[in-house]
């Protein structure tokens, strides 16, 4: 399934994670995405198995704090249109 996550993400972050592994996968430290420790294990498995959508629920958070792609501000209604939320 984790290929179908790295297929669907059209930010091309995935194809860097793939090529790696561990908590070092990519440019965040166990800091930085440590959260992912205190999610509950059905939680995981729900997002291994691609019924969870990660990349969706980071757009919608970043859209409802009026964020673009790189965690900049540009406003709210703007951010919905960026994430494609207005659609």
């Amino acid at each position: 399934m984790r290929g179908n996550m790295i297929k669907n993400n059209n930010l091309r972050g995935g194809e860097k994670m793939a090529k790696k592994s561990g908590y070092s996968a990519g440019p965040f430290s166990v800091d930085e995405i440590g959260f992912i420790q205190i999610a509950d294990a059905k939680v995981l498995a729900a997002v291994a198995r691609g019924e969870i959508d990660l990349n969706r629920i980071a757009r919608e958070e970043l859209a409802s704090r009026g964020l673009g792609l790189h965690g900049e501000w540009v406003g709210f209604e703007r951010a919905r249109k960026i994430h494609g939320l207005d659609e």
